[in-house]
Parts: C-alpha cells; structure tokens; sequence
C-alpha cells in the first residue's frame, strides 16, 4: 500500500528491494520518506513520481533495505572505550608482545603507565595462552625487558567476552606502585596471585570471578576511564553502531550513573545517532533504601520511562543473586565501573522479591538476568503477578537459556519479554550441547518461542556489536570448534530472525507503533545493506554492514563510495 500527503517528499530512496517487516513481510522497491517519517512504500512506479526538485534520491540498484536494527542488549557505550587502550590482537608470541610493549614504552615519559587491552584477538580473545608460541602468558620479567622505565599493566578480558579466567599482568613496576610482593593476600578465593619457586608474585593475575575484581582490589591504581574519554567513546560507540543498521538499543542490563552522565552529554550537544533506552543499575544495600528511592526518583523512570525520542530511561534492572564479594569489590570504586558500565549488585532471594515487588508497585519496569535462575526468578514474579498484573509491563528476561514448555506458558501468560543472546550462548559457549541434542533444543529456543506466542528479540552484548553475527547466529546455531549445528529444529529463517531484531527489538521501548518496520506513518529509521540478507551464502551474514544507515530520515552513517 501506498501512502502520502500533499505534495513532495524529502527523501526517495529506489530501485531497491525494500525488506519491509510489515505484518505481511512484504518485500518492495521504494520508499519515501518527509520529514523524520515514511510516507509511502511501494513499486517504483508509485514512489518516484513523488520526488520533487528537492528530493533527495537515492539510486539502490538492488541492494537490500531493512529498518533499523534496535539492539536489546547492546553495552553500546564499551564498543569506543575499546579504542582508548592500545591492543594487542594479532600478536602470537611473547617476543612480539615485548616488542609492542617496548614501542609502547617508547613514547612515554619514565614513570608513565603502558597499560595496554587482553592478549588475543577481539571480540572473544579466545584460545589463549595456547595460541602463543610459548603457550604461556608473558610474566613480570618479560614486562620488564621491553619497558624497564615504565609500569605496566596489560588488562585481563571483561569475562563476558569470553569465559573466565580473566589474566592480567603486571610489571615489577606496576607491582610496586600497587604495593604487591610476597607478603600479599589474595582478596578472595576467585583471584590467584602467581608466584614463583621462590614465592615471589610472577605479575600474572587469574580471575576466576563472573565479573573480574583484581583492578579493584589489587590493582586498583591502575589508570580508569575518565569522564571525557566514556563521552567521546560513547560518540565513535555510536558511528559504529550506526556503521552495521543499529539506530535503537535498550540497556537492559542497566547504566551506572557515570554512563547515564556520558549519554546525557552527548544528548545535550545534539548528537545522538542511536535512540538510546536506559535502564538504571540501583546501589541499594536493603528494601528500606529501595523503597526510598522509588519514592523519590521512581516517576523519572516509571511505565514507559522518561525522556525523548533519543534518549529515555526506563526500569531496573534487578540483579537475582550474584556474588556478595564481586558485589563489594566492584562498588569500592564508585561511580567508576570500569568495563562493566552497570553497577555490580548482589540481591538475597528475600531482597529480590521485596524490591521487585517495590518496583511493580511504584509502576517500574524490572530486568533481570535469568541464565541460571529462571525458574525461581519466574516464582517471584509469579507472586508479583498476583497482585499487580504484569500483562502490558513488558518486564524482561535478559539471557534467557534453558526453558521448558511449561515456564515458556507462564512466560507468555503474564506478558514478559525475553531476550537471548544466541552468538554467546549457542556459537562461543555451545560445547555442552555437542553430545546432547535434547538439551540443545532447548536452548535459546527460538521457534519455539514462536510456536508458544513469546515475546522475545536478540541482544549482541557488544560481543561483537555487528548485529548480523548474532542473527547469524540465531540462523545457523552452529558451535565454533565443531561447526555443527545445535538444535537445528530451533532454526529461524532470516526474515524471522530479522523481525526479532527490529520490530521484537523496538517492543522493548513500547515503539513498535513508532519503528521496527517500514511502514507509512513509521519513524525512517532504516538500513542500506552491502549484501542481500535473503541471498548471501549463510557462513558470510556475520560480515554485513550497512552502506547508509538513517535515522529518523537523517543520514547518521554513509560510506565513502555509496
């Protein structure tokens, strides 16, 4: 169908094959768009008499158009900080490490910190130390060769990009400003100190923690992001967002404050290019200091949430469990979270259920992770339920994994979302359903969700950022040392995995009557592909990207020869 008002349009973009999303998924040539919205999608012979003198048009030549991607999980603010440290990927011995190291050490005054990102190669930095000629991590000594005159530090993985342990290494000097010799404790039974034959600390660090804790605790002294370099990562966080069809993501895992600061700058100089929901992490210790500040801050981020078309927050998230230590070690720093971006919590069962239960009464969203503690996340919101409906909350489950028919029925019955992360939990992490078809079903069941009328959308976790890997992901279920495919009855066609990820996407945010599709009367948030999604041989859909990406019909991302 063709829509549209007097006159001409701003936009005409044609000679296309417009992935539209639309209840029919219907698949056109053209779309024009006036102002910040479509007003019309069709065939060619309906869009182009519609340009006027100053229309500005596009000439796709079959090239591939989606709305644009609304990423529901996305850390989208540690993409730039990635940037601010010099990395080590590529490097497969310890002889090059030294040598980086050394050049590093090169430009700084003596007594300046070389603190440098993990070894390995980004996303995951996996397989290491074993992909090193050595197949060991470097230690303090072979710190010392290459920078005698300078602390070092190369950092330990954020754990969420792989698996635990996370190792970092310290030079002798880093290690004397940190006050770490023989006489030093661990902080907790999670974090290894490595010593030699002599007992002297070796500068490698192992942490065993969900969420490592050595930069605070051990290495506390080690230099932090500051409050300039998160607003400026946060804008090249952005572009490259935008730079693979992003234009919306929901933080469900929740913002600390020194984040929700670096988004309102770059908000109020006018330079959004991702519509940003934010979800906020609380630093409560008890049920009293919860209620109060519900009391006193809760209507900011009630039902919907509060803020513009750029940037609104919405919600808690709620953390079930978690560990007290990583909890404490984690907020000793406060406001500064490191990579983690969201404040560590620990919640007791009793206090889940009494803050949640605070939050539906005050009309605040929750979020919680439920990898693990589905079943007994699903019996307190059961409890909520009872007497305050959650049907039209759209409360979330955030890496949901494992679920059985049943908890799916109760899912669906009181009208939660569900996100999964399918790159992490079926690519990098799939190895236990190798010899386990059954349990492999199960997992990140998405054509069951389907079947069963659950809600649900994809995050990337930032792990990577390219949304296409993780709806290849949910495409192929294929595991990364095997190839073999993990539940293949839970495949979903791309048109289905790309309609989780926009419209399912925008749900999160209560716009899908605003965007997540290419509809007239729809926000022109949309996507111009370099390759056709519908076409493109499977193993090559992780390397999509997009060649124009718009949002509300401004150009926010163009490349160079497009």
């Amino acid at each position: 169908m063709v829509a549209t008002n007097e006159g001409t349009v701003d936009i005409v973009i044609h000679n296309g094959k417009i992935l539209t999303v639309d209840a029919r998924d219907s698949i056109r040539q053209a779309v024009a768009v006036r102002g910040s919205h479509i007003v019309a999608v069709g065939n060619d012979s309906d869009i182009l008499p519609l340009a006027g003198p100053g229309t500005k048009t596009f000439d796709l030549r079959g090239r591939t158009v989606i709305p644009g991607i609304v990423d529901i999980h996305a850390h989208m603010d540690r993409e730039g900080l990635k940037s601010i440290y010099p990395s080590l990927a590529g490097l497969r011995s310890i002889k090059d490490i030294k040598q980086r190291i050394k050049e590093l050490a090169a430009d700084k005054a003596p007594g300046e910190w070389v603190v440098t990102m993990p070894i390995g190669d980004p996303p995951n930095y996996s397989d290491m130390p074993q992909s090193l000629a050595e197949g060991r991590f470097p230690d303090r000594h072979d710190l010392d060769e290459a920078a005698p005159d300078n602390p070092v530090y190369i950092k330990g993985i954020w754990t969420p990009w792989n698996v635990p342990p996370a190792v970092s290494i310290a030079n002798s000097a880093a290690l004397q400003l940190s006050g770490i010799d023989r006489n030093t404790r661990s902080p907790d039974s999670s974090v290894a100190i490595e010593v030699d034959s002599k007992g002297e600390p070796t500068g490698v660090f192992v942490d065993t923690g969900r969420y490592p804790s050595v930069e605070f605790t051990l290495m506390r002294g080690v230099p932090r992001f500051t409050v300039q370099q998160r607003v400026d990562a946060l804008k090249e966080s952005m572009r490259l967002y935008n730079s693979v069809g992003t234009t919306g993501t929901y933080e469900g895992h929740g913002v600390a404050p020194e984040v929700l600061q670096a988004y309102k700058t770059v908000w109020e100089a006018g330079e959004m290019t991702v519509r940003a929901n934010l979800t906020i992490s609380p630093h409560w210790q008890t049920a009293e200091d919860a209620a109060q500040e519900m009391e006193s801050w809760g209507h900011s981020f009630s039902g919907p949430g509060f803020g513009d078309e750029f940037l609104r927050t919405s919600g808690y998230f709620i953390q079930y469990g978690g560990n007290r230590y990583t909890a404490e070690a984690r907020s000793s720093l406060l406001p500064y979270t490191g990579w983690a971006g969201f404040i560590q919590s620990y919640h007791s069962p009793e206090l889940f259920a009494e803050t949640v239960m605070l939050a539906a009464r005050n009309n605040i969203r929750v979020n919680t992770l439920v990898r693990e503690p589905l079943e007994e996340v699903l019996r307190v919101f059961e409890d909520v339920d009872r007497e305050f409906p959650l049907k039209g909350r759209r409360w979330t489950l955030a890496h949901v994994l494992q679920t059985s028919d049943q908890q799916l029925t109760r899912i669906r019955d009181m009208g939660l979302l569900v996100e999964t992360i399918p790159l992490t939990e079926l690519w990098l992490r799939g190895t236990p359903y190798l010899d386990n078809p059954d349990l492999a079903e199960t997992a990140v069941a998405h054509r069951r969700y389907l079947e069963m009328g659950v809600d649900f959308s994809f995050g990337t976790d930032n792990k990577p950022y390219n949304p296409f890997a993780t709806l290849w992901a949910a495409v192929a279920r294929r595991e990364r040392v095997t190839d073999r495919v993990l539940g293949p009855g839970q495949c979903l066609s791309r048109l289905e995995a790309l309609r989780a990820f926009t419209e399912g996407g925008a749900r999160y945010s209560f716009d899908e009557g605003e965007r997540g599709a290419l509809e007239p009367g729809k926000l022109a948030d949309l996507a111009v592909l370099s390759h056709d999604l519908l076409e493109i041989p499977e193993p090559e859909i992780p390397e999509v990207r997009s060649l124009l990406t718009m949002l509300g019909g401004r150009i926010v991302y163009q490349e160079q020869d497009f």
